[in-house]
Order: structure tokens, then C-alpha cells, then sequence
């Protein structure tokens, strides 16, 4: 037993809804901290104030905007081993959405090997550690957790539960058979594989923003009326610019394969398969159609975790907000505005300020947001570089402060090549990992950290 740690029993905590509970569990006002619980467990090194301050938050939304190398997921695997210990939620009740199948791995490892110490340290009841042990969160990625929903609900709308998911792969031949087969004219000068990409780009962009094809042929027929009909200033030429009659082709070129895209919908529908946009928004569907599918959501899980939550996109956004915004429920999402990598395939960068307001407090408040600002990762010179680099998409809708390091007498070599083209640079940078990689490994013995 931790010196000085008391586990409060169940009956002081005020059970709310599904089985979360509003208030902290207490005895004569003490509670197991997270330094005590790092203690406890072993842990080598202490949380960050920053740390224990996500780690003990309240049971409510929140929001947590966490830098490069900033620990996130050992925050987040904290605390859910807080909440746990704590009597706030049994490990069954937790579920955490990731984007990759490695990071879910990661993250479910973890959390998992964390609660098998807790279980370990004699710091729980019997009770509580017989519910740990019983127990395990839920991991899941986005589009997973999206499949599993249309697997076990699928018939309200109605879809088949038992659709089989295709793979990139399988998407492009299945979308290039259609294409090759087409036999109406179409407008377009390109050739079959070409237009294979753009139908899934289309059918992707379409699933991915909850948008009908009815919707976009009028919006792009309404961008037609508006940019042609437009009166022209004073001096401007007639002809509209180079500029706007691309933007024209653009939009003539997506109507003509609306089509397409939709035959290619309809065969995936005859085959019995989905894609990965498919599942999101026949997920997001069901989730906005029939409240029952929250409920259910809600009662099975008491406590959800979104990772990467600034690479999320409009369906994801919806689907969530759907599921898991209501009467407070402790939604805590983590993420980063500078580390969006995902735009491309539709990911909305303002989901992350959005969030505070989409998951609102029980009182209607906006969710709080944490800031985690220590890197673990580099050494102070390395981050004042980085600091400065980054400045100008750090002040953006949610503002990331600079970040710090764990150690500010930590060693570091900055370097700086002015380098004749990309080919150059990427080959001087190879070799620079390179040389590192093999300096520490014939000095150590063994080869450094992915990270570093």
C-alpha cells in the first residue's frame, strides 16, 4: 500500500447516467494523485504539472492541445489508470480512438500493462482489483470503431451488417472495372486509370463530407451561374482569366463523373462491399437517424479518448458529436493544429476549436483546454529552432504555445546546409541520420530509439 493513499469505496461516488461518475471519490478529502500513483507503480519519472493536471482533471469534455514529443500517449494511458483507480470507471467502460492501427497497438499496450501493475501494487481493494483484472478498454481506430457500428446496427438503415470491407486495392480495381466498361459518352480527356482516381477522389470527398451528388452538381451549377453572369469591372477584359476558367473545368469535370461515381456506389452495394468512406458515413448516418445507437454507445462506455483529433473529418466530427456530446459525458480529445497531416483525405482543421464547443460541460460551459508543452524529445536548442519555425502556424484558431524542454542543460548540435535542389537536401539529410544512427550504435552497442 502507497503510504498515506486511502482507495475511496464506490458508495461515495454519485453514479450519473450510464455509469460515469460526475464527482471525484474521496475519503477524509484524499484521492490518488497521479505522483502518487507513479510512485506506486514504479515509474521512474514523475508527470509534468501539466501532466497530473490532464491526468486529475474533472470528470467532463476536454480538450488537451499537446506539442511534438510532449508524452501524450503515457498522459493518456495515465489517465485512464487514475480514472480506474480512482473507482470513476471500470476498464471495460474506457474506449480510445486512434487513426492507425500501430497507434491504437501502442496505445492499448500501454494502457493495458499499466493496469496489470496497478493491479500488481496492492494498492486497490479486492473488489476494484477484481474489476481490473476482469476488465479491458476498448482500442479501436476510427474507421474500426466506424465498422463495428454499421456492423451491429447496419439493419436500421437499412445496410447489409455483414458488407465486406475493401482494401485500397480492392476499391481501385473494383472502381476501374467500372470505368473500363462505361459505355455512355463522357466528357473527359484522360485516360481509365486517370479517371479511375478522380471517381474515388469524388466518391471518397462525397462520403467523407456527408454531401449528396445532388448537393454538388447544384453547387457546382450555382458556381457556374455566379462566376459567369458576374458583371465585369471596369477595365477587366471580357474573357474570364485563366485562372477562372480552370476553376470552371474543375467543377465541369466533377459533375460529368458524378455518373460514374454513381454506378461505381451502386456496384459496391451489389457486390456486398464497403469502403473505408462508406463506413464512416453510413456510421455518421445512423448515429444522427436513431438516438437509440448513442444510447446503446453511451451506456457501454462510461469515458472516451480521441487521439489525433485534429486529423479527424466533417463525418468523423458528426458521428462523434452524435454519439458521445451529451449531459457532460468525459470525452477527452488530444491533438495538434501543427501536426495535421491528413487534410488531403478530407480532415477538417477546425474540429480541434470546434471541440471546446461541440462537447460542451453539463452547465453548458465550454470544455476546458490543456496545454502540454515539455518535449521529451529534444534538447533546448533544437526547440528554440523549432519554436521559431513554427511560429507563424502556432497563432492560428487554437493557439499552441512554444515548447519546452525536459532538460535545459541537455546537449545538442544544430546543423545548417544551404543545399542547390530538393534531390541534394533529402540525401544530405539520409546521411545525417545515417552517421547519428551508426555513431550511438557503435558507441552504446546497440541501435538509438525510432524516436530519435
Amino acid at each position: 500500500m502507497v503510504a498515506g493513499a486511502v482507495v475511496p469505496p464506490r458508495a461515495t461516488a454519485r453514479a450519473v447516467g450510464a455509469g460515469y461518475y460526475r464527482c471525484r471519490v474521496t475519503i477524509a478529502g484524499r484521492v490518488l494523485g497521479p505522483r502518487v500513483l507513479a510512485e506506486g507503480l514504479g515509474f521512474g519519472r514523475r508527470p509534468t504539472d501539466e501532466q497530473a493536471a490532464v491526468i486529475e482533471a474533472p470528470v467532463e469534455p476536454a480538450l488537451v492541445v499537446a506539442g511534438a514529443g510532449a508524452g501524450k500517449t503515457e498522459t493518456m494511458a495515465a489517465r485512464v489508470v487514475w480514472l480506474v483507480a480512482n473507482g470513476l470507471v471500470t476498464p471495460d467502460r474506457v474506449l480510445g480512438l486512434t487513426f492507425t492501427r500501430k497507434a491504437a497497438r501502442e496505445l492499448a499496450e500501454r494502457v493495458r500493462s499499466r493496469l496489470r501493475r496497478l493491479a500488481a501494487a496492492g494498492i486497490l481493494d479486492e473488489d476494484r482489483r477484481a474489476d481490473v483484472l476482469a476488465g479491458e478498454p476498448t482500442i479501436l481506430t476510427y474507421h474500426a470503431y466506424a465498422g463495428r457500428l454499421v456492423g451491429e446496427h447496419g439493419l436500421r438503415l437499412p445496410t447489409e451488417p455483414g458488407a465486406r470491407l475493401l482494401t485500397e486495392t480492392g476499391a481501385w480495381q473494383l472502381a476501374h472495372r467500372v470505368v473500363s466498361t462505361w459505355e455512355d459518352d463522357l466528357d473527359l480527356d484522360n485516360v481509365p486509370a486517370t479517371v479511375t482516381g478522380y471517381v474515388l477522389a469524388v466518391a471518397g470527398q462525397l462520403a467523407e463530407h456527408l454531401v449528396d451528388p445532388e448537393a454538388l452538381a447544384a453547387h457546382a451549377e450555382a458556381f457556374r451561374a455566379t462566376v459567369e453572369n458576374a458583371p465585369r469591372g471596369k477595365g477587366q477584359r471580357a474573357a474570364l482569366s485563366q485562372d477562372l476558367q480552370r476553376r470552371l473545368k474543375a467543377q465541369r469535370d466533377r459533375v460529368a463523373m458524378l455518373p460514374i461515381v454513381d454506378a461505381y456506389v451502386r456496384r459496391k452495394r451489389a457486390d456486398g462491399v464497403l469502403d473505408f468512406g462508406d463506413q464512416l458515413a453510413l456510421a455518421a448516418t445512423l448515429a444522427v437517424r436513431h438516438p437509440e445507437v448513442g444510447e446503446a454507445e453511451r451506456e457501454r462506455y462510461g469515458v472516451v479518448l480521441l487521439d489525433e483529433y485534429q486529423d479527424t473529418g466533417h463525418a468523423q466530427r458528426v458521428l462523434l458529436r452524435a454519439l458521445f456530446a451529451h449531459e457532460g459525458m468525459p470525452v477527452t480529445a488530444v491533438g495538434d493544429p501543427c501536426q495535421s497531416i491528413y487534410g488531403w483525405r478530407g480532415a477538417s482543421a477546425a474540429n480541434l476549436p470546434r471541440f471546446a464547443t461541440d462537447f460542451p460541460r453539463e452547465d453548458g460551459r465550454p470544455a476546458p483546454i490543456y496545454p502540454l508543452r515539455t518535449s521529451f524529445r529534444n534538447p533546448p536548442r533544437v526547440l528554440d529552432l523549432a519554436n521559431a519555425v513554427s511560429e507563424p502556424i502556432r497563432d492560428g484558431a487554437t493557439p499552441v504555445p512554444g515548447l519546452r524542454p525536459a532538460d535545459e542543460d541537455a546537449p545538442s548540435d544544430v546543423r545548417v546546409a544551404l543545399l542547390p535542389d530538393v534531390r541534394a537536401e533529402l540525401a544530405w539529410m539520409a546521411g545525417a541520420v545515417a552517421h547519428a544512427w551508426r555513431t550511438e550504435e557503435d558507441a552504446t552497442g546497440r541501435p538509438p530509439t525510432a524516436a530519435v
